[in-house]
């Protein structure tokens, strides 16, 4: 599956999952989001998989949203949203980052927020270059993980090569567990996964569930419900004999689905 947009493969009980739109620096089209949607749900049900390991092919981790992609124009955000893994609800195991390159904007995102355990390239650079664009986004989401003028910060003014933060600075402020040399990234990310599969997987659900659920803000968990609920029913069958069975005055006849 080289041409897959998200290549997923086990050895020894680790999930290797990797961003695969290399040419794209991996940024996000949504295509991408949906495949590592499926991803996540594919490695929460793998009686094989201890444990996942995210990269991106390539250069870079994931410059983000693909601003340049034709679905761009139509597509909502909570869709490019789905590439999220739902730590802590739907999720349990556990997640290590290995990161080169650019991490910006959903890549950031995903990366620091939606990975248990994150190991950066001494080469890689995090940036926000949605406000140089003018895509707004939610602030609290960045919390807990960034003290808050450092936040205020990142997100207004790391578009700026200058200000984006580097690797060291990263680890500094706690956004990754380490940094080590890019030779080395995926061998030490092995390395954080093998101490995970030493954990009793009951402990670190009952981890996760604790520090995601307590640490989730209100607009996240509204959008997450919102996708989990709302739009199913909105795209389901029933609710498109509902509309009929109004239209031709008569008794719905519901299937459920």
């Amino acid at each position: 599956m080289t041409g897959a947009s998200v290549l997923y493969e086990i050895k020894n009980n680790i999930a290797f999952i990797t961003l695969n739109r290399p040419e794209k620096l991996n940024a996000f089209n949504l295509d991408m989001s949906f495949a590592l949607r499926d991803a996540w749900q594919r490695f929460e049900k793998d009686s094989e998989a201890r444990v996942a390991i995210l990269s991106g092919n390539g250069t870079s981790f994931s410059a983000g949203v693909d601003l340049t992609d034709q679905d761009r124009k139509d597509a909502k955000p909570w869709q490019y949203h789905e590439a999220y893994p739902l730590n802590g609800t739907a999720l349990f195991k556990p997640i290590v980052g290995a990161v080169r390159g650019y991490a910006l904007g959903q890549g950031y995102l995903i990366a620091v927020t939606g990975c248990d355990i994150t190991i950066a390239s001494d080469n890689a650079i995090f940036g926000y270059p949605e406000s140089k664009a003018g895509v707004s986004q939610v602030p609290p989401q960045y919390v807990p993980y960034m003290p808050y003028k450092i936040a205020l910060e990142f997100m207004l003014l790391s578009w700026k090569g200058g200000r984006m933060m580097d690797a060291k600075r990263a680890c500094h402020f706690g956004l990754v567990n380490d940094v080590v040399p890019d030779a080395d990234l995926m061998n030490e990310a092995v390395k954080w996964a093998e101490m995970l599969k030493d954990v009793p997987p009951l402990f670190i659900k009952s981890v996760k569930y604790g520090y995601y659920t307590g640490t989730e803000r209100l607009s996240r968990r509204v959008e997450r419900e919102f996708v989990d609920f709302v739009v199913p029913q909105d795209l389901s069958e029933d609710k498109q004999e509902a509309l009929r069975a109004f239209r031709e005055k008569r008794d719905p006849r519901f299937k459920g689905k």
